[in-house]
């Protein structure tokens, strides 16, 4: 297995080059250094074919043989697998500053202007934090925010309302993407492109361009790990794809900051009269230099983000636990009845009252240790050679932290492929805030996503709606034995359900609610 050093070669030399300048054989290693244990690596590709259709479930099963620091040859990149608390707490705080790289690759080198959050380092990521902290993430934002989002929560709730009048099955799937797509462009740039009230030309330029950057971002692309096939990569087409998505997006997103930097002398008072939104601080925001003010690439770059990372993974995340809901009628009445007895049936349910729901915050939980939206958190890159646990790790190591393999690892949870709240209920001080290496859904250190205050509180309200207005029920055929409902998972930047979850809602307050 070939086991990159320091000391050997230069680390940016590609697997071809290595095996002319050394004459030794690909599966070769130093003997003054000890690595990681793990499976026998194949000339080229190494264990890139082993992972299969879901990689998180293959490689927590791989590291019940060879323990929870497990090295692997993808490629020609040398990477690092982590599945325990104890090896996510090694690597995310205490070599934190070792590995606060993200990997360059294709897809960021082409479509952004190689800002943001996926590859941003140093000075620039501490910059862009402390602007989340500061600016676009505090409580006062987020409040500012709550009349829109509990419109967009009305609208949503009155079109189930309608559909279960009338008798039909709702397409949970599709209400919650309409829904976490509005909610987080309006917060961003002010515009909504599901449903009503939109420009159907511009909506369906949007979606095409999500579309495609959720679908290369989850992708295999051969040059990310086997550089010196890259001409694989262009004979595919994915090279000239990447680079149209690149023109569309910088066709796209400047327009609307320009419509935001003219926004007082426009004459549209649905522009000029709106509400202040994110691309509206990033404006006013002087850079890094402390004297310009942020061009339109790098507000670019973070909008676009942040559209990646949170409209896949809120919708996500309430698709799952109204699924695992379903299958679980009694855990659903729980939260029904927690919810009756803190907020009643005489008023909808606010976002203040969240605090007073520790079941619904444990079924959250539950659903993040389980399905987390994202199993493998997005890769790290060492910046510097380091010693972990006895074994040597180069610089430019690639670090994959499991995060299904420890929220379904019998070690850290009794009977952990069951679907039970209550393990958060018997222990609350297990939070998803980065501080309990057991459950990450949002990372931790350097690296952990800044929209968590955001993700979560938008996750909480949406359900506990949901929850208050209808009684969900799967659909008749499943009516009798829920637990044959479909749960069969598709990988991808977010792990989704494979078949989008449907089901028959029924009203539960007076009328005059749902209007």
């Amino acid at each position: 297995m070939l086991r990159l050093n320091e000391g050997l070669l230069n680390p940016n030399l590609t697997f071809l080059e290595f095996n002319m300048t050394t004459k030794k054989r690909p599966h070769s290693r130093r003997k003054s250094h000890r690595f990681p244990p793990g499976p026998f690596s194949w000339p080229i590709v190494g264990n890139l074919l082993t992972l299969g259709k879901s990689p998180h479930i293959k490689l927590a099963n791989l590291a019940k043989q060879y323990g929870p620091l497990m090295y692997l040859q993808l490629g020609s990149v040398n990477t690092l697998v982590a599945s325990s608390p104890a090896m996510a707490k090694e690597f995310l705080k205490n070599q934190d500053h070792v590995f606060q790289y993200r990997p360059p690759l294709l897809l960021v080198k082409i479509v952004s202007n190689n800002w943001t959050f996926g590859i941003i380092s140093g000075s620039t990521l501490r910059f862009v934090k402390r602007l989340c902290s500061n600016e676009l993430f505090t409580m006062k934002q987020l409040q500012s925010f709550q009349p829109l989002r509990m419109k967009e929560i009305q609208e949503t709730i009155k079109e189930i309302y309608m559909e279960a009048q009338e008798g039909k099955v709702v397409d949970v799937n599709t209400k919650l993407t309409s829904f976490s797509t509005n909610h987080m462009t309006q917060i961003l740039f002010g515009k909504r492109y599901c449903g009503v009230r939109t420009n159907q030309k511009e909506a369906q330029w949007f979606k095409e361009i999500i579309a495609a950057i959720m679908h290369w971002a989850g992708a295999f692309i051969v040059a990310d790990y086997i550089p010196y096939l890259k001409w694989v990569t262009k004979l595919q087409g994915v090279t000239a794809s990447l680079q149209r998505l690149q023109i569309q997006i910088s066709s796209f997103i400047p327009k609307i900051i320009d419509e935001h930097r003219n926004a007082p002398l426009t004459t549209n008072a649905s522009i000029r009269d709106r509400a202040k939104d994110f691309v509206d601080v990033l404006i006013a925001t002087r850079g890094e230099d402390g004297i310009g003010y942020l061009s339109n690439e790098a507000i670019q770059d973070i909008i676009m983000d942040m559209l990646v990372g949170g409209i896949d993974t809120s919708s996500v995340t309430l698709e799952w636990v109204m699924a695992e809901l379903l299958r679980h009628p009694d855990i659903m009445k729980r939260a029904q009845e927690e919810l009756d007895t803190i907020v009643g049936t005489n008023r909808l349910v606010s976002e203040s009252d969240l605090q007073h729901l520790p079941y619904l915050q444990a079924i959250l939980k539950e659903t993040f240790r389980i399905h987390p939206p994202g199993p493998l958190l997005l890769p790290h890159r060492s910046i510097q050679p380091c010693q972990v646990e006895g074994y040597y790790l180069p610089t430019n190591t690639r670090l994959i932290v499991n995060l299904w393999a420890m929220g379904c690892d019998p070690n850290n949870w009794e009977k952990p492929l069951e679907f039970d709240p209550d393990r958060f209920m018997q222990h609350p001080e297990i939070d998803v805030h980065g501080h309990d290496f057991e459950l990450l859904p949002f990372g931790t250190g350097r690296r952990a996503c800044p929209g968590r205050p955001l993700g979560m509180l938008f996750a909480q309200i949406v359900l506990a709606n949901l929850l208050q207005c209808f009684d969900w029920t799967l659909p008749p055929n499943l009516q009798q034995e829920p637990m044959k409902l479909d749960m069969s998972e598709t990988f991808g930047l977010t792990v989704k359900k494979t078949q989008g979850l449907c089901a028959k809602a029924h009203p539960r307050l007076q009328p005059h609610f749902y209007h």
